[in-house]
């Protein structure tokens, strides 16, 4: 699948397409994430609290405790970690028995018991309209 470029620091949201301000919302929320990550030293690797390990940038991944269908989850803050791609990929093949998967069982252990009472009633059906998509890139472009 080809995916247009996108200017990710463009301020003109009018000629975007849904798609594409969901991708920078995306973008920019990766950009918060590694801005804010709590970093090791000269090395500047990343922790990834499930593995409790340091990795390089380059392989730490966005995940969802709630899958990020659910849009409105998808940007929260509570609903997003910064999780190794050897857990977020791969360890969400693994089953575990209870759970969607070994990744999703460890990612639960990580969790407060009140964010995840907060997750699960905030698990709703919610469409996202063309100014949630654009305050949510500013909220984190700015942040």
């Amino acid at each position: 699948m080809y995916l247009k470029k996108i200017d990710f620091n463009t301020e003109d949201y009018d000629n975007l397409k849904i798609s594409e301000l969901k991708r920078m919302c995306d973008y920019w929320l990766r950009q918060y994430l590694l801005k804010k990550a709590k970093r090791k030293g000269m090395s500047g690797y990343i922790y990834c609290p499930i593995k409790n390990t340091w990795y390089p940038e380059h392989k730490m991944q966005v995940a969802h405790y709630i899958d990020r269908a659910c849009m409105n989850l998808r940007y929260d803050l509570k609903n997003v970690k910064l999780i190794s791609e050897q857990s977020n990929m791969w360890d969400a093949q693994i089953p575990k028995e209870g759970y969607k998967s070994k990744h999703h069982f460890e990612y639960e252990q990580i969790l407060k018991k009140k964010d995840k009472i907060y997750l699960q009633e905030q698990n709703i059906v919610r469409i996202f309209a063309r100014r949630d998509f654009i305050e949510t890139i500013e909220k984190f472009k700015n942040g």
